[in-house]
């Protein structure tokens, strides 16, 4: 009994091991779901270390409990190792009360079938400045337009329509007035990642982005190459800005922080809004079930901006919560 424990408790740190992989090798089938189960590995690993219990090996019950705990603490100990990144925001947090705030928020449409009515009346109710959508068509266009996105929201930008668009278009609603935007803001084998650039607040110019990167059904190296390449929108917008510009990026990315692409991403520039010092990684899939849920929609933030509350809720249609978030501005 005891060999088995331990054969079974081996299996579980290699599986926990995948996390440490080099950016991009995580890019080949099953790795990417594997790593995405990652937050739950406290579950065996705790029923490891009862049956070791049980059998009187103590080593095993004492390895288990101790990956057990690691994997719960794996946010914690990330934001430890960026400490200093993580105290900074915090502190920008705590003493900024009075900073201008912008609402923004994020939803995988799922084949253009998410409420229409409903996410206008969100975007009205919830006083959202900046929607972003994934997996668009442009009868959910239209039937946004019929539920009067548009006299909230009244400028858009829109990416491309593509065979090749992993399950639709994206796009960008916002009621601040653009300084220029575009369709396509950065090349990545995914859709098009349109860009609003806006001034929400006195000398702060923001550039705004919906992303929807290729899950790894329809291509593990795409999928990989898809979100490390949205790094380029911090580099590029830090060789064309002024100081203090910044770089928000919205969309279901099909990735959290245990992928070692996901974390090359936010080395490039960018933190998550949800992984501020007080919060978890906001989970928001699949939408119909209230446990287990894993982490693939995000929202994005470089330079001086913080988040403040994080919210998620559901929208009829779609298999993805809808998030949204307040974001102070510098």
């Amino acid at each position: 009994m005891g060999v088995a424990i331990g054969i079974v408790l081996a299996i579980t740190v290699l599986w926990w091991a995948l996390r440490f992989l080099p950016a991009g090798a995580e890019g080949h089938l099953p790795l990417p779901y594997l790593i995405a189960l990652i937050p739950f590995l406290w579950i065996p690993a705790l029923i490891l270390a009862v049956a070791a219990i049980a059998v009187g090996d103590w080593w095993l019950a004492g390895i288990a409990a101790v990956l057990a705990i690691v994997v719960l603490l794996r946010v914690p100990l990330y934001r430890l190792h960026h400490h200093r990144e993580t105290a900074r925001g915090t502190l920008r947090e705590t003493a900024r009360e009075t900073d201008h705030t912008l609402t923004v928020m994020t939803l995988n449409c799922r084949y253009g079938r998410a409420d229409a009515r409903t996410i206008a009346d969100a975007v009205r109710d919830r006083h959202v400045d900046i929607l972003a959508l994934q997996e668009l068509t442009q009868g959910l266009v239209t039937a946004l337009d019929d539920a009067g996105i548009r006299e909230t929201l009244p400028h858009r930008q829109l990416g491309e329509d593509r065979p090749t668009d992993n399950g639709g278009f994206n796009g960008l609603w916002t009621r601040l007035t653009p300084v220029s935007s575009e369709s396509s803001s950065v090349e990545i084998p995914a859709a098009d990642v349109p860009m609003v650039v806006a001034t929400p607040a006195a000398d702060a110019t923001v550039a705004f982005a919906s992303a929807h990167t290729k899950s790894p059904m329809r291509g593990c190296r795409a999928w990989s190459q898809g979100i490390i390449g949205l790094g380029r929108l911090v580099r590029r917008h830090q060789s064309a800005a002024a100081p203090g510009d910044a770089v928000v990026v919205l969309g279901d990315l099909n990735c959290g922080i245990d992928h070692p692409s996901f974390r090359r991403l936010l080395a490039s520039g960018f933190r998550d809004a949800s992984m501020s010092a007080t919060r978890k990684p906001s989970v928001s899939f699949p939408s119909w079930l209230v446990w287990p849920r894993i982490e693939l929609d995000h929202v994005l933030l470089s330079g001086d901006i913080t988040a403040g509350r994080i919210e998620t809720f559901i929208v009829p249609g779609t298999d993805h919560l809808a998030t949204v978030a307040t974001l102070r501005m510098p």
